[in-house]
């Protein structure tokens, strides 16, 4: 029997310990590859928020919370798809805010320290030399087109827009294949479409909701409905009568009964760089979505003017009064108000009243230039 000395007895007893542990060279490396994947993992570089559920909690709350709607909830639903049903979720669970729409706070900038004076000039005679020509201001850059989309998507899911006859006949949705669970990303949804109408396979579509008929203040004419976009959805199968889909993107809670019509693109709607040739339009305020006869700063209201009249994303038009003569003269409009152009359809658009100097009524004339 040989006989170790206390050096070798140490080492020998140091792998023994290992072995029994599992803490050898391989396991060593297996623990190094599962930090760097931890480090290196997207959720970690995206630092996305996680909602703990407390008792009491729902989405509609937790909308509210971080994305200060509650109707807006679908939103993170649509990314936590390990939710079955959304009126179900429990407390501890775990509720994954994404980082594009969790609320942040603003980074604090350090104040920079004062720069010391310059040191003085040797007094000399020049000559004077003409002034250095001052550099045009470069436009500010355009905004990224997914998101004017996003916004697009916000004004016409949370404000609504104004919808035509012939664009809400297309179908309606009948039933899904989970009957009794809301409409959700992912679900396979039917159509029911007129006898004679087919919808086209592998086509996107939206999703809207009608509501009240809307009728020109002024003119007493029918303009159409007010409508809600919910969501799109693509179709898979198409025959007379009845189609199939698979719902994409849900921006409101949609349901059995709501209709489908043309797929809104709204990239085709992005903003043009430069003014736009829309002088002398004239046009009605002609309806508020919330029901209101007396607005002011800040209130979204439809207008009888849209892309088909030149009217796009951004442009301003002037809330005027015309007033009576005074000796047969005619005063120049009174100006006292005015409206910015959040979404622009062919025919109507979604504006922002971005200055009041006193109450504004339906049938409020809206022009874009005031002689």
């Amino acid at each position: 029997m040989i006989a170790l000395d206390a050096k070798h007895r140490s080492l020998i007893e140091k792998e023994s310990a290992m072995k029994r542990t599992g803490y050898g060279p391989a396991a060593a490396v297996a623990a190094l590859v599962a930090v760097f994947l931890i480090l290196t993992s997207p959720l970690s570089a995206q630092a996305e928020t996680v909602h703990i559920v407390q008792k009491g909690d729902t989405l509609w709350d937790i909308s509210t919370s971080y994305l200060y709607d509650p109707f807006l909830w679908p939103q993170i639903w649509n990314v936590n798809r390990v939710i079955e049903n959304p009126h179900l979720i429990y407390p501890g669970q775990e509720i994954l805010i994404p980082a594009l729409v969790a609320r942040v706070s603003p980074p604090v900038q350090e104040a920079k320290p004062p720069l010391p004076p310059p040191p003085p000039e040797p007094v000399a005679e020049v000559k004077p030399e003409p002034p250095p020509a001052v550099p045009k201001p470069e436009p500010p850059p355009e905004p990224a087109a997914e998101e004017i989309k996003k916004k697009m998507i916000m004004a016409l899911s949370t404000y609504g827009f104004i919808i035509e006859d012939e664009e809400i006949g297309i179908g309606t949705l009948t039933s899904s294949e989970e009957p009794r669970m809301l409409i959700r990303p992912g679900m396979k949804v039917y159509i029911k479409t007129g006898k004679r109408t087919a919808l086209t396979a592998k086509s996107p579509y939206s999703i809207v909701r009608v509501f009240d008929k809307v009728t020109h203040p002024v003119t007493g004419a029918k303009m159409g409905y007010l409508a809600k976009v919910l969501g799109d959805l693509t179709v898979v199968d198409s025959r007379e009568g009845l189609s199939t889909a698979i719902v994409g993107d849900v921006y409101r809670e949609a349901k059995i009964g709501d209709h489908i019509i043309e797929h809104i693109d709204y990239l085709t709607w992005l903003p043009e760089s430069g003014p736009g040739d829309i002088a002398g339009l004239e046009g009605y305020i002609l309806v508020n979505p919330e029901g209101k006869k007396l607005l002011g700063k800040g209130d979204i209201v439809f207008l009888d003017l849209g892309a088909e009249d030149g009217l796009r994303t951004g442009d301003v038009l002037s809330l005027v009064e015309k007033k009576e003569k005074i000796e047969g003269v005619q005063p120049p409009l009174e100006v006292f108000g005015e409206v910015q152009v959040i979404v622009a359809r062919p025919k109507t658009s979604v504006a922002n009243i971005i200055r009041s100097d006193r109450d504004i009524g339906l049938g409020t004339k809206a022009v874009t230039t005031v002689e």
